[in-house]
């Protein structure tokens, strides 16, 4: 998002002088420039930031954002809501990123409600110590809609104002990172699954988007423009997700544990000798008692997204060669080694729930920020992050206690501590990152972060400040 230059509204003085006194202040006014250039410095902010290189400085000025969603339902029903409740139900002294923080604190409470209450992701289904209300995933389905709504809100709130920025592309795409991950973790309770039984589908649920959102901003990196597909995540991924939950709260969370979508789409075609039958690879991996309801769906959804991922990732990898798959080892590494150790002792993520979820998404963030901060900068990404080392070294204490018997130090506690302090202090590290980032970036545009009215110094006019 680029800012929209407004028309000067300085108007020409009117006021008359005489030629002496134009000459008297022409020689005042040449007299301070030159004494302003001699008592001030060559300006080197450039070279004192901690995370903006000086080319990075140079370089985000000149950043202009490409992109579109082609969504029908963008189209035609979210973005005609949005614009509609920017133009008459928002104050034009509200800052873009407010409406991003705030749709994303609505996100974040349904977080820590349904954590209150599920606290193991699986209560809902087969109980805990407080009894789960239904009501939670009603606002959950709520808090979804208002999240989707408000981020649709806040680029058209910059358009209007005149205040679009990369720091607020990377404000909004940091947001929606992080939003990934809590969605993913939401939908899981709704859905029953218990991670240390269903671990293979509770790691889809949470990678499989993360792997969308990661390869979108990859494509990004290169071509330099976010097209959305006419089916995408922020658009109908939302919108299922929404009625996914307000399912579970009118009918309860049992239903995903049935058969009835199996029964009626896929058994007819199991083992069928007068037409067409499912090959016998599959009917062999199909369980006695059937495909459960919410295991379906996700099998559905898995297949769909790998056909469009694979098929982009050629596109991209043909057309700007295959070194751009370098950018995709983070992302592999790090879906690679949060599968293996927890698949090799289920009973890691029975104990320890909450804190691989926090884990993964502190991890996912700091990946994929960077790869947008370095594409608006005109940077080279790094894919070798150093956040993940302690994963990698996780994972191959895991298996060699697991698979090869030769690491004993590895007990649940020491597992349990590793996974803590690490998830802490990876969370500390980015906490100060963004930060200091915003605060750099705010510093070199001129701008501030939540305030489109306030001036970022005495020499910022209106006009020119941008959000």
């Amino acid at each position: 998002m680029m800012p929209n230059q407004r028309p000067n509204s300085s108007a020409p003085s009117t006021t008359a002088t005489t030629h002496k006194e134009e000459t008297e202040n022409q020689q005042h006014t040449n007299g301070t420039k030159q004494q302003q250039q001699q008592q001030q410095p060559p300006p080197t902010k450039t070279t004192n930031y901690y995370t903006l290189t000086p080319h990075a400085a140079t370089e985000i000025h000149n950043f202009k954002y490409s992109g579109a969603d082609l969504s029908l339902l963008y189209k035609y029903i979210l973005s005609p809501l949005a614009q509609f409740l920017v133009d008459y139900a928002t104050p034009i002294t509200v800052a873009p990123n407010t409406i991003t923080l705030f749709g994303f604190g609505w996100m974040m409470v349904s977080y820590c409600i349904i954590w209150y209450y599920c606290p193991n992701l699986n209560e809902a289904l087969e109980g805990g110590s407080v009894a789960v209300p239904g009501w939670i995933f009603l606002f959950n389905c709520i808090a979804m809609l208002v999240y989707q709504t408000l981020d649709n809100m806040d680029g058209k709130q910059a358009r209007r104002t005149g205040s679009s920025s990369p720091l607020g592309l990377l404000f909004d795409h940091g947001c929606d990172a992080a939003n990934s991950i809590i969605g993913s973790a939401n939908w899981i309770a709704a859905w029953g699954y218990t991670p240390s039984v269903d671990f293979l589908q509770c790691w889809v649920m949470i990678f499989f988007p993360m792997g969308i959102f990661y390869i979108s901003t990859w494509e990004e990196f290169f071509t330099g423009s976010l097209i959305l597909p006419i089916v995408n995540g922020p658009s109908e991924g939302l919108l299922f997700g929404a009625s996914l939950s307000l399912i579970t709260f009118l009918v309860g969370v049992k239903i995903w544990h049935g058969t009835e979508l199996y029964d009626a789409f896929v058994a007819p075609y199991v083992n069928n000798d007068d037409g067409f039958t499912l090959p016998g690879a599959i009917v062999e991996r199909i369980p006695s008692n059937g495909i459960r309801n919410n295991d379906l769906m996700l099998i559905g959804g898995v297949i769909f997204t790998s056909i469009a991922l694979t098929a982009l990732i050629i596109k991209v990898a043909r057309q700007y060669g295959a070194q751009t798959l370098r950018h995709m080892i983070p992302y592999f590494v790090f879906a690679i080694c949060t599968y293996v150790p927890f698949a090799l002792d289920t009973t890691i993520i029975e104990r320890n729930a909450r804190t691989y979820l926090h884990l993964s998404s502190v991890l996912f963030v700091e990946m994929v920020t960077q790869l947008m901060l370095d594409h608006v900068t005109e940077e080279k990404y790094n894919p070798y992050r150093v956040a993940l080392v302690p994963l990698v070294l996780f994972t191959f204490l895991i298996v060699g206690r697991e698979v090869m018997g030769v690491v004993d130090m590895m007990n649940d506690r020491v597992v349990d501590d590793y996974l803590l302090s690490y998830t802490v202090g990876v969370t500390v590290y980015l906490l100060c990152k963004i930060r200091i980032l915003i605060h750099e970036l705010c510093a070199e545009l001129n701008i501030w972060c939540f305030d489109i009215v306030t001036p970022r110094n005495a020499t910022t006019t209106p006009e020119k400040k941008v959000n």
